[in-house]
């Protein structure tokens, strides 16, 4: 009896084994089945997108964020350090402006002083004539006089018919005469004085014109003019100082343009990402291989489905394609993908949550 029941228990022990056995068999090949044939069906599948739920504390968003960020920070930068150095070159070039307005002016009135003098010169030499010729019949008639009264009032005098006050108040008239004599060749003397003088100016003035810019000393310079060269001297140094500082800030303007250009660039393309413009409009997106993209087009129905191809039911449409690529893993085969973002308009919220979407149709018109 015991022997019997002993049998039966090892049987269905047996038989159970077998069974489990047999299901586990089982279980694990469609297992293998299932899995290849999900393999299977993404390696050819061309109708499929995954949808993407971004939020603005996304790892990836706050990253973008913090480079437009930094980017912005250091464009602006470049364009303060350009604001400076327009700044610079407005002021180099009114130096220049009005280094060049005082040069021509310098020579202007150069031309115009050493003209003056000239004319001055001019009308001292006809003076000078004409004094000289007076001067001459003034002291030939002023000697003869002298010498005649001097004659007459001796005679007088020794004729007692002069008192002695009366020789002597004429005898001051005849030093006065003398005096006026002197007074006349003292202003002769005056005359060619400065007549000399203004022929010198005008012999400097006329060398600073002749010598101006050049290296060697020009003849009949004088102190006087050697000043005034000084200071067009110095206007034409500080105009080539300008112009240096000019040229050398003009490369800088250059050189921060293109800076800011390529911060420029670089902007835009970080603000161009899809996670940026989904954040910013608050879109629901999906991410398309390129492979993919032909059969993504605008209107194109998503398809949700239980166990990735199996038991499905349309969730939505798909909208306009972002610009910009983007990389995710792929959601079965956990590799890298390139290609973009689209649009999505759901009808059913939690399938923006499924790991991806089917394009067009049921993939096994389940």
């Amino acid at each position: 009896m015991n022997q019997r029941v002993a049998n039966r228990v090892n049987s269905i022990a047996v038989s159970a084994y077998k069974f489990v056995g047999s299901l586990l068999l089982t279980l694990i090949m469609l297992g293998l089945v299932s899995f290849l044939s999900v393999q299977g069906f993404f390696l050819v599948s061309r109708g499929w997108v995954s949808p993407t739920v971004i939020s603005p504390t996304d790892e990836q968003i706050l990253t973008l964020n913090t480079q437009v960020a930094a980017q912005t920070s250091a464009r602006d930068h470049v364009l303060s350090d350009r604001r400076s150095v327009e700044n610079r070159i407005s002021d180099a070039e009114r130096t220049i402006s009005a280094e060049r307005a005082f040069q021509q002016r310098f020579l202007v009135a150069l031309r115009g002083e050493r003209d003056a003098r000239d004319r001055v010169a001019q009308r001292l030499s006809l003076l000078r004539r004409e004094y000289s010729s007076a001067r001459a019949e003034i002291m030939q008639s002023n000697r003869a006089y002298a010498g005649l009264a001097r004659t007459r009032t001796d005679a007088l005098y020794d004729a007692r018919l002069l008192e002695q006050e009366e020789k002597l108040t004429i005898n001051h008239h005849l030093a006065q005469l003398a005096q006026s004599n002197l007074s006349l060749a003292q202003s002769s003397v005056d005359l060619e004085t400065r007549l000399d003088s203004l022929h010198r100016e005008i012999a400097g003035l006329s060398a600073v014109q002749s010598g101006m810019g050049k290296s060697e000393t020009p003849q009949g310079m004088t102190s006087d003019v050697l000043l005034l060269e000084r200071e067009y001297t110095h206007s034409v140094l500080e105009q080539a100082r300008a112009e240096a500082t000019l040229t050398s800030l003009q490369t800088d303007l250059a050189a921060l343009d293109e800076v800011a250009l390529r911060y420029d660039t670089l902007i835009a393309s970080l603000r161009a990402s899809p996670y940026l413009k989904a954040i910013e409009k608050d879109l629901t997106v999906a991410f398309v291989p390129y492979e993919n993209i032909p059969n993504a087009e605008q209107g194109t129905p998503l398809y949700a489905c239980a166990a990735k191809v199996v038991w499905c039911h349309e969730v939505g449409v798909i909208g306009r394609i972002l610009e910009g690529e983007v990389s995710i893993k792929h959601p079965i085969r956990q590799y890298m993908l390139r290609g973009v973002m689209v649009e999505i308009q759901l009808t059913d919220g939690p399938s923006a949550r499924e790991d991806l979407l089917h394009l067009g149709r049921p993939p096994l018109l389940l």
